[in-house]
């Protein structure tokens, strides 16, 4: 049994706009205190939500990160060796693994680290990893952070690929018409102490009919969806509401909710997150689920979905007790 004993989101309250680099405006989920975009400021904000979650027994604490922000040192190392005039490889530039090193090293916890980078899954990975970590007995904690934000870079890409909202992100909707990019950074202890919210398993897989979408069958979902249920010793029924992945894209929203009536022949309830904070890719996963526990009244099994750009799928399931 591998519980969720503490939780520290930060995330956007309202929907403002970003300019990209060309000067088109597109609408964006911003924090009210901006997190400015260098590994200074990075490092600053994720070392603020883990010190609101840190354990007394440090030294068997893990710390896992999962984020979508772009690797620069790995970037800067492609373009020195990459092309046909290479040049000897040098960066100022950190890996994104550092901030995991660096901060288990400040807090002295135990020094295992991971970064995870599976796009829109990242941070929902992380969890999953996490509880594997647990229940196998190799640490007694682990912390598992979620970060993403505003990056022109990623901005970009989801707008020449006309995924982005021209006005605001709407789940499922008909007149639906692209999704909407959020920023937030959040932490989650997680150990086999006793709480209210247990991570009961999950399942995770790579598998799609593109590299930005799955089939507008959603049978890549179906699967994760299936297996999540049986490494969790449950079956559909036991399924109080799904917290849905539902970006608000036209296809992706189709094909998850496809592959939600070929697993449920009676929908449980559906929730919908990103119209209120926005997608925020990699920290999703801690993020929904902190502000899904923050929200939730009532006891219940939950289903998690997180459809990755790029293919990579995972379903989580919670169950929140008396």
């Amino acid at each position: 049994m591998v519980n969720i004993l503490k939780y520290e989101i930060n995330y956007a309250n309202s929907l403002g706009s970003r300019v990209l680099d060309d000067g088109t405006k597109i609408p964006y989920f911003s924090l009210n205190k901006e997190i400015k975009q260098n590994q200074k400021e990075i490092y600053k904000a994720i070392k603020e939500v883990v010190s609101k979650v840190l354990p007394k027994k440090r030294k068997k604490t893990a710390l896992l990160v999962g984020t979508a922000l772009v690797d620069w040192y790995l970037v800067d190392a492609i373009n020195a060796c990459a092309y046909e005039q290479k040049e000897p490889y040098s960066s100022k530039k950190r890996s994104i693994d550092s901030y995991a090193k660096d901060l288990s090293i400040e807090f002295g916890l135990s020094g295992f680290t991971q970064t995870i980078n599976t796009a829109c899954t990242s941070s929902a990975n992380a969890l999953l990893e996490a509880r594997n970590l647990i229940n196998a007995g190799v640490l007694e904690y682990v912390i598992v952070v979620g970060f993403e934000v505003y990056s022109p870079v990623m901005s970009s890409g989801f707008y020449s690929m006309d995924l982005l909202s021209k006005s605001k992100p709407k789940p499922f909707a008909k007149d639906r018409d692209g999704l909407v990019l959020g920023e937030g950074v959040g932490a989650m202890l997680l150990g086999k102490q006793e709480s209210s919210w247990e991570l009961l398993g999950g399942f995770s897989n790579c598998n799609s009919e593109t590299i930005t979408s799955v089939s507008s069958s959603g049978d890549e979902c179906v699967e994760v969806m299936h297996k999540a249920l049986k490494n969790s010793a449950l079956h559909v029924e036991d399924i109080t509401a799904i917290k849905a992945h539902a970006t608000g894209s036209w296809a992706n929203d189709e094909a998850e909710m496809n592959a939600i009536k070929k697993v449920f022949q009676k929908k449980p309830e559906i929730i919908t997150l990103k119209q209120h904070i926005g997608h925020t890719i990699g920290a999703s996963g801690v993020l929904e689920i902190g502000y899904l526990m923050q929200t939730a009244r009532d006891n219940g099994t939950f289903m998690c979905n997180y459809f990755g750009f790029g293919g990579n799928n995972i379903s989580l399931i919670l169950r929140k007790k008396a």
